[in-house]
């Protein structure tokens, strides 16, 4: 009986050898994925905060853009203001023109029978 026993345990601790040398690569592959796992964290961290900046630079040209758009309106109507403005000067300019002509024409002598319509 000592020798089964003895074998026994000889398969017993063979057994053991290999489940020690499995949990061996079992966990050299846990560590190597956990060291996988935070490279991609931290790939994905960088990629994240390149993101946040990119995000804030668009921010700042968008004010920027929005802040300069807003300016160049104000500068198109002042303009558009001052073009009204002439134009209604150059109106009442032509009206006043137009009355003088027509109070010189109303002063002139009638025209000779000759030159007279019908």
């Amino acid at each position: 009986m000592t020798q089964r026993a003895a074998a026994r345990t000889e398969r017993a601790r063979a057994d053991i050898e290999v489940s020690r040398a499995g949990i061996e690569r079992a966990r050299k592959r846990q560590e190597e994925a956990v060291a996988e796992q935070q490279k991609a964290v931290a790939r994905q961290e960088a990629i994240s905060a390149k993101l946040d900046e990119q995000r804030a630079e668009s921010a700042a040209r968008w004010k920027k853009e929005e802040i300069a758009m807003r300016e160049a309106s104000e500068r198109n109507e002042k303009m558009f203001q001052q073009i009204v403005a002439e134009l209604r000067d150059q109106r009442d300019e032509r009206r006043a023109l137009i009355e003088a002509l027509l109070e010189m024409i109303d002063r002139l002598p009638p025209p000779p029978p000759h030159l007279r319509s019908a």
